[in-house]
């Protein structure tokens, strides 16, 4: 078996000023950011997973967010996840 890429995880804070909040339908819902961000000089999609559902509630469109968490990353071609995100403060 092959790993050409290890996966990688660190601490990560971001600012995001243009994202998408989106749903899912388990445990109740649960909200999450989609967005697009400079990452070692590439483009690459993040989603963004909150902590808790007290983050989630802070979430609003239009209003530029610094989130900190774990970043994982699986390679260049995979969107990179950062878990058990915290909303620092609204920028």
């Amino acid at each position: 078996m092959c790993l050409g890429y290890l996966l990688k995880k660190r601490i990560m804070e971001i600012e995001l000023e243009k994202y998408r909040i989106l749903e899912t339908g388990v445990d109740g819902g649960h909200k999450y950011i989609s967005s697009s961000i400079k990452h070692n000089g590439s483009q690459r999609e993040i989603t963004v997973i909150f902590k808790n559902k007290n983050e989630e509630q802070k979430l609003t469109e239009g209003i530029k967010l610094r989130i900190k968490g774990i970043l994982q990353d699986e390679g260049p071609q995979f969107p990179i996840t950062l878990l058990e995100s915290k909303i620092i403060e609204d920028v």
